[in-house]
């Protein structure tokens, strides 16, 4: 395999263009920033409380780790450097024979960015209106909120747990499996 497939090709351009919140072709940090903005307002945080301070933080940690797909250094990310770094994580590692220990370890980072914006309550659990909110922020539309979330929780408890977004980010990620519930993660694409 010397390139993604086509669906790991097409999950990775959905996420792009649900990240891409101004939708202008670039991931810039004011995107993640719109994102804090919106749950922040729609969970009642005020700029100075500590949920918004800790949803700000996160953002600037991802932020920080995204930066390795700015792969020409101008301070933001297009889509042929976001898919040319997934290609080299992905792939490259998997046809050198090279365990994907740093891949799973950014996934699982992202993963649990994604828990933590969804999570606002801490009580350590992801409802479905955790996950509607996480959706409307990232203009996911609101028809498809409640089928993703059923594909999701697959053991049909009506919750998430950081295990299962890790895992199903994971799947999100590295799956080629139509059928896999991790596809389901940023909605129907």
């Amino acid at each position: 395999m010397s390139t993604l497939t086509e669906l790991q090709k097409r999950k990775l351009i959905h996420m792009f263009e649900l990240l891409d919140v101004d939708g202008n072709g670039f991931l810039e940090f004011a995107d993640f920033q719109a994102v804090i903005e919106t749950l922040a307002q729609e969970r009642g945080l005020e700029p100075n409380s500590a949920g918004y301070r800790r949803l700000f933080g996160n953002n600037r940690r991802i932020w920080k780790g995204l930066f390795k797909c700015d792969l020409n250094g101008d301070g933001q990310i297009s889509l042929p450097e976001w898919l040319a770094y997934h290609i080299q994580a992905i792939v490259a590692d998997e046809e050198a024979g090279i365990s994907p220990a740093g891949l799973t370890t950014a996934i699982d980072s992202i993963a649990r960015y994604f828990y933590e914006l969804m999570d606002m309550d801490g009580d350590g659990q992801i409802q479905r209106e955790d996950y509607r909110y996480f959706c409307e922020a990232h203009g996911i539309p609101d028809e498809t909120v409640e089928e993703s979330f059923q594909q999701l929780d697959r053991d049909g408890n009506g919750t998430l747990s950081l295990d299962e977004v890790v895992t199903l980010v994971r799947e999100f990620y590295t799956s080629d499996d139509p059928m896999a519930p991790g596809n389901w993660f940023f909605g129907d694409f």
